[in-house]
């Protein structure tokens, strides 16, 4: 009887799948459209920034001519409702 050995020569690579695209961009255009669709961050300040920050990633995955027009819309959209939110913040203070 042969004992086989303790440990593996070199550890095995896990097989890596294509991304799901079709799955990113309806992701993704749910995100784009929550945002375009709120009057305030539909997100607390700490979720905001990780979309913020996957969202590019995300878009990364889809062809070429859709990863920019998208990732540039959802620039805007936040944009946009930070800075509602901000004229909101100063109309409180001057109340």
């Amino acid at each position: 009887m042969t004992q086989l050995p303790l440990f593996r020569a070199e550890p095995a690579e896990p097989e890596r799948r294509p991304p799901d695209v079709a799955y990113i961009r309806k992701s993704l255009d749910r995100l784009l459209r929550l945002a375009r669709e709120a009057e305030i961050l539909p997100w607390s300040e700490g979720e905001t920034a990780s979309w913020e920050k996957l969202f590019p990633q995300l878009a990364a995955s889809l062809p070429v001519g859709e990863a920019e027009p998208l990732t540039s819309e959802f620039r805007s959209e936040l944009a946009r409702l930070r800075s509602s939110a901000n004229g909101a913040k100063e109309a409180k203070t001057d109340d």
